[in-house]
């Protein structure tokens, strides 16, 4: 009795080994109840916990070898006042040696590219980033090798071969030896010098990841083009900056600064756009353009995450409530004996941290198997990625810390419930007919619950119809049984029509294989999210928006036999042949709908239109073909003009090989054979079916779908299992009252009603929230769907029959014993 009295003022450290002690006999007593709460909250907490793991890699985690990343930022060009996006370098020059603000100004090209490695045999392709020569004392890294570049190695362009690798590329490639700053690279058939090597770990600023750097004076050799015209042009915009403020400055004044220092800029070079500014963001692996729809997309698992989170809790909200309400006699005992409310909340809200620390940490191995899990499901991609999906120390204290949080959060209702009331009614009312106001608390829990679920379920049905959809929908061309191989002749000097004739011959030795029935070439892979241009359109007499003739195209370069490897249909007039090369009239098929916008009502076969060139010069084109409609960035496209010219006209040396073969015939090896057999000194960038490229585009609807499937499934169990607990639990409270009834006269089969109406309405008021919870998600995420409404009647439907099966049958068992209840053997017990 005296410890009940004042545990807290005579020995608080007894009271808390004591409560502890207590609380594990008491989850001993009921196995069944604590493995399903850990259970449930370690799926909600490992759901929540993996989408954060996902997150820290990409936003959080301080990229290795940087130093004090918060004095770091992003600086990009703006447009209008907007946006965030690349600059050109005359303007990056101009900011980097006129800025006060900052202790350094570093260039780097964002997304880098391939590079053809040579050792005079056979090529491989390496990835290269370009960086100004101070990128690495900007970032604060060492070297763990030789040293870093110098100013003079970036000053003149294509002086100064020389390259800094990263150390895991150092130890891959060369096994560690330090003799590799002695030994030249021949990079793009020039021969490069290593300098030095990164530490560790050290990957630069960005995402993407890289094998090793060149200065941006290499920037010619680096794309495998004739000249640097790069450098110097001020409306080449191809790479952002990253800048180090000084102590003490803040980011609004360097953006003030240094769109001042641009407005002069603006004034000292005619050629510059006026329309540009520049744009100063905290420094992020993720890079400006696409950091917004990153987030909202992150921000959309977490949604789907979280809301599993919360049934879970709500569930396990609801069972604690059950046990609380069972044990208000037992607490009003104590309270008769002298204890007081604080101490038995301290006891209650000890029980039940403990059952969420053990959820914690089963948390914690559900995160790091469904991590496992997540890295395996992410596709190859055609750029490395520097990202270590793990679980470390900042996601384990986001788990533990959610785990408190709920503990804390959801435990405190059934402890108020247990310790509140009146002692009187307590003590001596223990099998009295359940309390209404007492039930509220359950049962918005169980609505929660049933509301949160639907909303699940119709957001999986919604990703699930649009992947059907996006399967069943015709792209305007086949994708099965091609193989693609990417190739960049470039990177071993071959340009122009030299680059023409290279692939035509790599062609003709791949046309040889055993199996395959065609192969073309073009510059675009549809369905890549990818677009490109070769001028503008101006086709005279046509009215163009802002009453102009121009017209919005986007265009591809194709071989010969490109529309028939991959079945895209002609409409009208012809495809290219080989007569047309250079020296020939120009030529181009377009698609339907830029003939029904350029030449509404007349045939566009024999007309021509007029593609810029250069400034102040443009060429006619004739139309030679018409091809259907079909998609080309995205699945989702909207019916856009498209102009495919022949590549013997316009050669572009950065193309990808459309190999169709027969049925089951993997030709993957032998292309890369064939294309070293007729030039060793070409790599082939990757090689992938055009079905798994085609799939790419539909990466973020499948991850959706498979995160919001898997926590809809989960959260329907734990929806029904909530039900159900609800619902035996009435039956029980409600036994006094049912035996009365029946007593009365009332039926088996009324009590059954009675059971299943309640149930009934919980389910009915539970899905009218969940739908309209449903409908807003629906209009949050319809940039993601193909062919489905926001607000999809099917997906609903579907959700609805599911959950009326599902909740019915959880609502069946209480309801069939609350009919079968003895009325003289449950009067007996009063």
């Amino acid at each position: 009795l005296e410890t009940l009295r004042r545990p807290t003022r005579s020995n608080p450290g007894m009271a808390i080994l004591g409560d502890i002690r207590y609380a594990l006999r008491l989850h001993a007593r009921s196995p069944v109840f604590a493995v399903t709460a850990v259970l449930s909250l370690a799926l909600g907490i490992g759901a929540s916990g993996t989408i954060f793991s996902l997150t820290d890699a990409l936003l959080l985690a301080p990229s290795a070898g940087v130093r004090a990343p918060g004095e770091l930022v992003d600086i990009g060009r703006s447009t209008a006042g907007s946006g965030f996006d690349n600059m050109s370098h005359p303007a990056f020059r101009f900011l980097r040696d006129q800025a006060k603000t900052l202790e350094g100004m570093a260039a780097l090209d964002f997304s880098g590219g391939p590079m053809s490695l040579s050792d005079g045999r056979s090529s491989e392709r390496v990835f290269a980033r370009m960086v100004s020569h101070n990128y690495f004392a900007v970032l604060g890294t060492r070297p763990a090798l030789g040293r870093f570049f110098l100013p003079e190695e970036d000053r003149v362009a294509g002086e100064h071969p020389v390259a800094v690798l990263t150390h895991e590329f150092w130890m891959r490639r060369f096994a560690g030896d330090p003799g590799v700053l002695r030994r030249p690279l021949r990079l793009n058939n020039r021969e490069f010098t290593v300098v030095g090597v990164a530490e560790p770990g050290f990957q630069g600023s960005s995402l993407i990841g890289t094998d090793l750097w060149v200065p941006t004076a290499m920037v010619a050799v680096a794309r495998g083009v004739e000249t640097a015209s790069d450098l110097d042009n001020p409306r080449s915009v191809w790479h952002v900056a990253v800048g180090r403020m000084k102590p003490g400055v803040t980011r609004a004044q360097v953006a003030a600064e240094l769109n001042t220092l641009m407005a002069a800029y603006k004034k000292a070079e005619p050629r510059a756009n006026p329309r540009h500014g520049v744009a100063i963001e905290p420094m992020s692996r993720i890079p400006g353009p696409v950091r917004l729809p990153f987030l909202a997309f992150i921000g959309l698992l977490f949604a789907l995450t979280g809301a599993l989170l919360v049934i879970a809790c709500s569930n396990v909200a609801g069972l604690l409530l059950a046990r609380a309400t069972a044990r208000r006699r037992e607490m009003a005992t104590r309270r008769a004996l002298g204890a007081s409310r604080a101490r038995l909340v301290a006891q209650l809200l000890t029980e039940t941290l403990m059952l969420f620390g053990a959820a914690g940490a089963a948390g914690l191995l559900a995160t790091a198997w469904l991590v496992r899990l997540l890295a395996g499901l992410l596709p190859a991609l055609p750029v490395p990625i520097a990202l270590e999906l793990g679980v470390n120390l900042r996601v384990t204290l986001f788990a533990m810390s959610l785990a408190l949080v709920t503990a804390v959060v959801f435990g405190l209702a059934p402890a108020r419930h247990a310790i509140g009331g009146d002692l009187s009614r307590a003590l001596h009312d223990a099998h009295a007919t359940a309390d209404r106001r007492r039930l509220r608390l359950r049962h918005s829990l169980v609505v929660a619950q049933v509301a949160l679920s639907l909303m699940l379920v119709v957001t999986t049905l919604l990703f699930l119809r649009t992947l059907q959809n996006a399967a069943r929908l015709d792209p305007g061309f086949e994708t099965s049984n091609i193989q693609l191989a990417s190739l960049d002749v470039a990177l071993s000097g071959y340009r122009g029509q030299q680059a023409v004739d290279l692939v035509e011959r790599i062609q003709e030795r791949i046309a040889a294989i055993s199996g395959v029935t065609s192969v073309a070439t073009a510059r675009i892979i549809p369905l890549q999210g990818s677009s490109f241009g070769l001028g503008r359109v101006r086709i005279p007499g046509h009215e163009g928006a802002a009453g102009t003739d121009g017209l919005d195209a986007d265009w591809n370069i194709v071989s010969p036999g490109y529309f028939s490897t991959i079945r895209m249909r002609i409409v009208d007039g012809r495809a290219f042949s080989a007569t047309d090369r250079d020296g020939a009239p120009m030529v181009a098929v377009v698609n339907q709908a830029f003939a029904k916008r350029a030449w509404p009502g007349r045939p566009a076969v024999g007309q021509r239109f007029m593609q810029h060139v250069s400034e102040g010069n443009e060429r006619p084109v004739e139309v030679v073909g018409v091809v259907a409609d079909a998609k080309y960035r995205y699945i989702n496209d909207p019916e856009t003009p498209f102009v495919f010219v022949p590549m013997a006209q316009q050669p572009a040396s950065e193309v990808t090989l459309f190999v169709r073969h027969a049925e089951g015939r993997a030709v993957a090896r032998e292309i890369r054979a064939a294309v070293g057999q007729v030039e060793p000194g070409v790599p082939v960038l990757f090689v992938q079916p055009l079905e798994e490229a085609a799939a790419l585009g539909l990466l973020p609807q499948r991850l959706a779908a498979w995160i919001a499937g898997g926590v809809g499934t989960v959260g329907v169990l734990l929806a029904a299992l909530g039900l159900y607990g609800l619902m035996a639990f009435l039956v029980a409270q409600r036994a006094r009252e049912i035996a009365i009834r029946m007593t009365l006269g009332a039926s088996g089969r009324d009590m059954r009603s009675m059971v299943l109406k309640q149930a009934a309405r919980l389910g009915l008021f539970g899905g009218a929230i969940g739908f309209a919870l449903a409908g807003t998600a629906g209009l949050l995420v319809r940039g993601l769907l193909v062919g489905v409404p926001p607000i999809d009647p099917v997906s609903m439907m579907g959700a609805g029959l599911l959950f009326a099966m599902v909740l019915a049958g959880a609502s069946w068992i209480p309801a069939r014993r609350a009919a079968a209840t003895d009325p003289a053997a449950s009067l007996k017990t009063e």
